[in-house]
């Protein structure tokens, strides 16, 4: 059974632009890295509002980050061949920057997702952290990690349950449980 999950931009506006906040100066970097400086921060800016405009209909099936990279990818590849691109990147290394085919691009958004998952783990209580560690990252069963921590399995068990839901309200704002790559 998979988690319920939130869409990404159909949230109030504050969540929104906690999301602008985060994500627009990476994508303003890569946009002029594709681009001219001087249009990226239009691209970006157009990539925001458009999701904003739209955002009861957009469909990401990755994670918002992914969407918006993917989004500002197009938008310059758009701008370089209606020529309003004077950057000396060419169509072929546009085509190279694709965040969908290029490896050390999916790479990123990993690293991405991993160090923001560490930190949510490690700001769990130390014996809740430890047991969702031997749970989780280790796959030891909850009599298991009961027997080594000398704790009752209902104990495990609740402890579990509390990891799990301070994880999913913790990454809530971010979306990590959609954030699969594709």
């Amino acid at each position: 059974m998979t988690p319920h999950r939130q869409h990404p931009f159909k949230v109030d506006i504050s969540a929104f632009n906690k999301l602008f906040a985060e994500h627009y100066p990476a994508l303003r970097a890569y946009a002029a890295f594709l681009t001219e400086n001087t249009t990226a921060e239009d691209i970006v800016q157009e990539v925001f509002l458009n999701a904003w405009e739209n955002r009861n209909t957009i469909s990401i099936h990755t994670s918002a980050k992914a969407y918006l990279f993917k989004a500002v990818y197009n938008r310059s590849l758009n701008h370089h061949r209606n020529g309003k691109n004077k950057h000396p990147l060419t169509e072929a290394d546009l085509l190279r920057s694709d965040p969908d085919k290029n490896h050390v691009i999916q790479q990123l958004y990993v690293n991405e997702i991993r160090a923001v998952l560490e930190e949510a783990i490690s700001s769990l209580p130390d014996k809740c952290r430890e047991v969702f560690k031997l749970s989780y990252l280790d796959t030891m069963k909850n009599k298991e990690i009961s027997e080594q921590l000398g704790i009752s399995v209902s104990t495990v068990e609740k402890h579990i349950n509390h990891a799990l839901k301070a994880l999913r309200k913790n990454l809530q704002h971010i979306r990590l449980l959609a954030a699969l790559l594709h």
